[in-house]
């Protein structure tokens, strides 16, 4: 029989990026095995569950290309389905009504076992663990079911082969196991995957940076960036591979080569990841891409041209990791003035022979009828050697007086981007500023 998993988000917040992981996991094994993988949305609470939660979390897995099959499965709507099981339980005297709650009489004594795909074989002595003794609420006085009872009960009847979900579900499964058996349901294979850790190994929280995928679709990550890290977040192909593609990962992956410790999220290393898929995409694509960062700033009217903007897309390719970076990377292509940082003003602009240097380099590049980055160098290099400066004492302060700053791409691509208007002014109010 084919595997069948579910993830089963509650539409309490936005999708968090542990909960993606767990997410991926599922995908993956049910691909990996040509089974079939599932969307449940436990909405059951009615005071936190809100649709914008429901729809960010639907959308935020379309666009990691998470693809579930059916459709999707609301426990809000199986409350009845629910209330006729308890009332079986009752009948049977499995369970009994406390008030308008319903509890369901759990074992005394012995142990609670279960076996897992990970951690192998999991008991619960219940004389060690007193709570798990405690009779279950599976119904609340307010008519809605409770998590244990609703899981265990939509596991069975969507015939869900494998629970593969957090570490911190441990505690829940001997509260399940005793409903499968009493309900006469074929348990699930259990597999609990270690939680995403912060830098400090404490549990990934806001205090160690974004952390739901909304957010990182905001700062301009590739979804295929995403999936590739959170692949590697507990699980490994064995091979040292780091940047691993999502047919290949479907092809790969495997349930035993999951890590049984919790795995260290590092930002650092997911824009690294990003960064080589920035690398890998064609220009009119990363165009199109980068287009409502500018759009968002204000730079959209600046564009001169989309052959303009694709030559200056090519021009930061390598300098990009996350989408949302390019606006501030290229400010001074976009913006009319700039600002000139003090660290450059201060390395590069105490020659006196620059007042001189800038306005003749301003009256070539106002003369230049063919304004190419071949014509800009060639014209350029012939200047400094009539200025008798080298390379570096002319290109190094020209290239704050064009852009304020002391990196940029290559200088005389830069120039030519720029513009002979933009350029020219800029180094005119230099030489007036640092004159």
């Amino acid at each position: 029989m084919a595997c069948r998993v579910r993830f089963a988000p509650s539409p309490t917040g936005y999708l968090h990026i542990g909960s993606a992981r767990t997410a991926l996991f599922n995908y993956l094994w049910a691909r990996h095995e040509g089974g079939k993988f599932f969307l449940r949305i436990e909405d059951t609470d009615k005071e936190r569950s809100k649709k914008e939660f429901l729809d960010e979390i639907v959308s935020s897995l379309k666009w990691l290309g998470m693809d579930w099959d059916g459709e999707l499965v609301f426990q809000s709507e199986r409350t009845a389905e629910y209330r006729a099981i308890a009332d079986r339980l009752m009948a049977e005297g499995k369970a009994y009504a406390e008030g308008q709650a319903v509890r369901f009489r759990m074992p005394k004594e012995g142990k609670v076992s279960f076996e897992d795909l990970l951690h192998g074989r999991i008991e619960f002595d219940l004389g060690q663990h007193p709570s798990l003794a405690e009779d279950l609420v599976i119904f609340k006085s307010d008519g809605s079911p409770t998590y244990n009872f609703a899981v265990v009960c939509d596991d069975a009847q969507m015939g869900i082969t494998h629970v593969i979900r957090g570490d911190d579900h441990i505690m829940n499964t001997p509260k399940q196991t005793p409903l499968y058996e009493a309900l006469g349901y074929q348990k699930p294979i259990f597999c609990h995957i270690p939680l995403i850790l912060g830098p400090d190994r404490s549990r990934m929280s806001k205090r160690h940076g974004a952390t739901s995928i909304r957010e990182y679709l905001e700062a301009g990550f590739l979804p295929e960036a995403i999936i590739n890290y959170l692949s590697l977040l507990g699980w490994s192909p064995g091979n040292n591979q780091e940047l691993i593609g999502k047919e290949e990962l479907i092809q790969k992956f495997d349930l035993k080569r999951v890590l049984t410790t919790g795995a260290v999220f590092s930002s650092e290393k997911l824009e690294w990841m990003n960064g080589q898929y920035v690398r890998k995409l064609t220009i009119p694509v990363l165009t199109d891409l980068l287009l409502p960062y500018l759009e968002k700033r204000g730079y959209g009217t600046a564009v001169i041209s989309r052959e303009w903007l694709e030559r200056l897309v090519m021009l930061f390719q390598e300098r990009i990791f996350r989408l949302a970076q390019f606006p501030d990377l290229a400010q001074f292509f976009f913006d009319e003035e700039i600002e000139y940082s003090e660290e450059a003003v201060s390395e590069f602009l105490k020659d006196p022979r620059l007042q001189n240097a800038f306005v003749k380099y301003a009256a070539l590049l106002e003369s230049l009828e063919v304004f190419d980055t071949k014509t800009i160098e060639e014209k350029s290099r012939s200047l400094m050697k009539d200025l008798g400066l080298t390379g570096k004492e002319f290109i190094h302060p020209s290239r704050v007086a064009l852009t304020g700053r002391t990196v940029s791409p290559g200088f005389f691509d830069t120039v030519s981007l720029l513009g002979k208007k933009k350029a020219v002014r800029r180094l005119q109010k230099a030489a007036k500023v640092f004159g």
